[in-house]
């Protein structure tokens, strides 16, 4: 095994230093679908299709002018269950993102997805895209070939990746919120959402306290800046 890494990130320029930290701030963009719809199937994929499509446009725009290699994801809109990236999907707690094709699967089913609050799918779309994001720069391969000393150390890495993810898929909802957002119950009740599914109290923390995961993702919308993301420079504390 190689030499582990100084705690907590050290000679890591993929995680540490990316060059899409200085990107500077993603331009918001005009999002001719409107909002997420939970009426039906039909509406659910429309809506979802067409924010995902302005989601590509987005950052395609923005890697453009930074002049670095872009790849658009890929968006299935799933109704029944299957199987995708070789696993089963049966419900929309299955959603998920497929690093192998660069496709996030999006499930609509009538218990967990028809008829919901919008803030719900908004969220899985931000925590997807964000995961794409951290795929295509090199965060993701980087972050897995990170060596640790520890079962925490390694706890601690994983929660600098998701919670990077959280703020990456608020700064991708800032650019098209004025018109994809637009009838939502708004951005206090998305951070609200998304404290409740902080880590619990006891066991194994995987993806960060609530107070962080709301950290994190409001800096990310706010600022609309990637750079404002960079989890790996953070304090442990800021990544509990």
């Amino acid at each position: 095994m190689a030499d582990a890494a100084a705690y907590p990130i050290r000679d890591a320029p993929t995680l540490t230093d990316n060059s899409l930290y200085g990107s500077g701030k993603i331009k918001t963009s005009t999002c001719s679908g409107g909002a997420i719809s939970t009426e039906s199937s039909a509406a659910a994929k429309r809506t979802l299709t067409a924010l995902w499509r302005c989601l590509n446009t987005s950052w395609s725009a923005h890697f453009k002018r930074a002049k670095l290699p872009f790849t658009p994801a890929k968006l299935v809109v799933i109704t029944k269950p299957t199987r995708f990236c070789g696993k089963s999907v049966k419900d929309a707690r299955d959603s998920a993102y497929c690093r192998a094709t660069k496709t996030a699967a999006m499930v609509v089913d009538k218990k967990y997805y028809l008829g919901i609050r919008e803030i719900y799918p908004f969220q899985s779309v931000s925590e997807l895209y964000g995961e794409h994001l951290q795929h295509i720069i090199g965060i993701t391969d980087s972050a897995r070939e990170t060596p640790y000393d520890s079962e925490a150390e390694s706890l601690e890495q994983n929660r600098r990746w998701s919670l990077q993810g959280d703020c990456l898929g608020a700064v991708s909802l800032r650019s098209v919120w004025k018109t994809a957002g637009r009838g939502s119950e708004g951005w206090p009740a998305m951070l609200k959402l998304m404290k409740e599914n902080g880590d619990p109290g006891s066991g194994p923390r995987y993806w960060g306290k609530g107070a962080n995961i709301v950290y994190w993702s409001d800096r990310g919308f706010k600022s609309g800046d990637p750079g404002s993301c960079n989890t790996w420079k953070a304090s442990s504390a800021r990544v509990a």
